[in-house]
């Protein structure tokens, strides 16, 4: 039970009265009216609470001097020691990013520096944002930012933080230098996959679509049409060059007629034959009449 105890006691350094404050902002939070009224609050939820109803700014004063009620809570949480456990309750709260800010806060006020990555580095692109200062014009930053403003400044909102060794400064900067670096490598080898997915999904879309076009074409060819229309157009042809031998074959044959009509008819022969044909013709039709004459005459006579 002892063990379990010492792993969850976080380790701090600095004065342990003031929690490394300045000393005007620790002497007026002492004094300030509502760091009173939170006597009565003894456990660590009651404080969580009390930073999610009443904290709306991250700011250090609100008027002068004046501590703000952030700076007043985060002074109650150092009187309850909070463990490590209660610090990564804080700084992972889903109610409030000012519960969040807080948390930050207390770890850099009084956490060993050289603990101060550990704790950050998981944190320095998270999105949420907090206001940081009031007034008709308020600033507003990520969590992200201020993780890497409280570990690369030595100043919050003009009021003095805990320096920070050193040697311990510079390994500070050199590790968020290597992890700006890998994070821009990573970005970069992402936005690489994510391009050649588009260019691969792209492709993929362009054959298929020809693939698509190819398919329709030959859906849509017109081979078995054009092969009969180009079987009609064939017998069109053959039909309109039959008509055409017929017509001429129809036309020598009446030239050939009438040439032939006429050399029959310039015959003497021909002119003899028809001049007997015309007597013929001539008799049968005299003797018709003749007859019809005398069967007239014999009727009459009744």
């Amino acid at each position: 039970m002892s063990n379990k105890k010492a792993n969850n006691v976080l380790e701090t350094w600095g004065n342990e009265t003031t929690m490394n404050l300045n000393a005007i902002i620790y002497q007026n939070i002492l004094s300030s009216p509502y760091f009173r009224s939170l006597y009565n609050k003894k456990t660590f939820h009651e404080i969580v609470d009390e930073i999610y109803n009443e904290v709306y700014v991250l700011s250090p004063f609100v008027k002068g001097t004046q501590p703000s009620t952030a700076y007043c809570c985060l002074f109650k949480m150092w009187t309850l020691r909070l463990t490590i456990k209660q610090i990564e309750n804080m700084i992972d709260h889903v109610d409030s990013p000012y519960i969040r800010a807080i948390g930050f806060l207390y770890l850099r006020y009084v956490c060993a520096p050289a603990q101060l990555w550990d704790w950050f580095q998981y944190y320095l692109e998270d999105e949420e944002e907090i206001t940081i200062s009031g007034g008709v014009n308020p600033t507003k930053i990520t969590i992200g930012k201020l993780c890497r403003m409280l570990i690369t400044e030595q100043k919050f909102q003009n009021t003095m933080l805990p320096r920070i060794p050193v040697p311990i400064a510079r390994d500070l900067e050199k590790k968020l230098k290597d992890y700006d670096m890998e994070k821009r490598k990573t970005s970069t080898r992402r936005n690489d996959r994510d391009r050649d997915d588009r260019y691969y999904s792209r492709d993929r879309s362009r054959d298929r679509s020809s693939s698509r076009r190819r398919y329709r074409s030959r859906s849509r060819s017109p081979s078995r049409k054009s092969y009969r229309r180009d079987d009609r157009d064939d017998v069109d042809d053959y039909e309109r060059r039959r008509r055409s031998h017929s017509r001429h074959r129809d036309d020598d044959k009446s030239l050939s007629r009438d040439r032939y009509s006429r050399k029959r008819s310039a015959s003497p022969d021909y002119k003899r034959r028809d001049r007997y044909r015309s007597r013929s013709r001539s008799r049968s039709r005299e003797d018709t009449r003749r007859s019809g004459s005398r069967t007239y005459s014999r009727d009459s006579r009744y």
